[in-house]
């Protein structure tokens, strides 16, 4: 994921939330369930922990340089 700006670093932030809230409930609730003829199945929590990393490192690659994308820079060698 790339965070371009402040707007794209709160949906990340947002979405962080939400995915740790899916992985609770995984955690507490199960991964799948059923009531009656009715049967829930969740998100497999390989996949959700898998983007929760992905995001968290997005995150810090904004904090630290204000952007997720890599930045080229010309460099002179001195002798």
């Amino acid at each position: 994921m790339i965070i371009r700006n402040k707007e794209d670093y709160k949906q990340a932030l947002e979405d962080l939330a939400d995915l740790k809230k899916a992985k609770k409930k995984i955690l507490v609730g199960g991964q799948s369930y059923s009531i009656g003829t009715n049967q829930l199945t969740r998100a497999s929590l390989k996949e959700i922990n898998a983007e929760i990393k992905e995001l968290e490192t997005a995150i810090n690659a904004y904090e630290q340089t204000g952007s997720t994308r890599r930045i080229a820079k010309r460099v002179i060698p001195v002798d």
